[in-house]
């Protein structure tokens, strides 16, 4: 069967045409017969990458552990009750609270009971105790602890029959007495006390001060005691009453400016740290102790 081109030619021979015609007419249907094929081709595409969608969407992704496949979840932030501190006092503070601390740095609020508070930074491990920090507990043989005591206190001529011995007066805010009645206390071992200042936020050794080490003895029984108790010092809501035989105490009172009230019954007060430890307390916590000293600043805020 002659094909299309073949009965064209025959044709024209019949037919007066233009020269050049008929290529004209064949490159145009070859020009059609490509768009054709081109938009084929374009549609095929489309159809598949529309496909290649639908798929996707049909399988779900695989769930990598710890992500979210859902929307990412906002962040979670620990708040804390912060305590005002005034101008220059350069550290963020929490308010101290019970149980085992963060380090960071906290205030003990009203420690003296006259609306004096007390900042102090803390490393890892350390616990609040409602007016002491401690670390490994407080009991021998290796306990440690960071007591609290504000107010005026009697120191007792006895510390293990305290019950019956006569106090020494009052100390009040005089740092003076408070180091002679215990340097004065038998059994205790006392160092010569020493000058050591405080802090007030901003400004350092603003608040004259002193320390002396005492030592409970290694031989004394406590069962033989008043109630069981030995106490370097009194009244007995202010009492320092002691955890064991050994125990090593540094014992720093603070005379606080502007403490206590005047005309009172009782004189003003100030703020007194007693370091506790043992022999058995291991040497790091002890450079412990020591930071956390050195941290203390006194002030009037909130």
């Amino acid at each position: 069967m002659p094909d299309v081109r073949q009965l064209l030619e025959r044709e024209s021979h019949a037919v007066d045409l233009e020269r050049g015609h008929f290529e004209r007419l064949t490159r145009r249907r070859d020009r059609k017969r490509r768009n054709r094929q081109i938009g084929a081709g374009a549609l095929a595409l489309v159809v598949s990458l529309l496909a290649i969608a639908a798929l996707v969407h049909a399988v779900p992704p695989e769930h990598v552990p710890g992500s979210s496949p859902g929307p990412s979840p906002s962040p979670v932030y620990a708040t804390n009750t912060p305590s005002t501190a005034p101008r220059g006092f350069g550290l963020p503070m929490s308010t101290v609270h019970s149980g085992q601390l963060d380090p960071g740095t906290y205030a003990y609020l009203d420690a003296d009971g006259q609306g004096f508070n007390v900042r102090f930074t803390v490393p890892a491990g350390w616990t609040w105790n409602g007016r002491y920090l401690s670390k490994g507990g407080v009991d021998p043989p290796d306990g440690a602890a960071i007591f609290f005591f504000g107010g005026p206190v009697q120191v007792y001529a006895d510390p293990c029959h305290w019950a019956g011995a006569q106090s020494a007066p009052m100390t009040g805010r005089a740092v003076d007495r408070l180091m002679a009645a215990l340097t004065a206390q038998p059994m205790r071992s006392a160092t010569t006390p020493a000058d050591r200042p405080a802090n007030v936020p901003g400004l350092a050794n603003r608040w004259p001060g002193k320390a002396v080490e005492l030592t409970v003895p290694d031989t004394v029984t406590f069962a033989n005691c008043d109630d069981g108790q030995f106490r370097s010092w009194g009244p007995a809501n202010n009492a320092r009453i002691h955890q064991g035989p050994g125990q090593r105490d540094l014992v720093w009172a603070v005379d606080i400016e502007g403490a206590g009230v005047a005309g009172t019954a009782l004189p003003p007060g100030g703020l007194i740290i007693d370091a506790a430890s043992f022999p058995g307390t291991s040497a790091d916590v002890m450079s412990e102790i020591e930071a956390i000293l050195g941290s203390v600043a006194v002030g009037h805020w909130g």
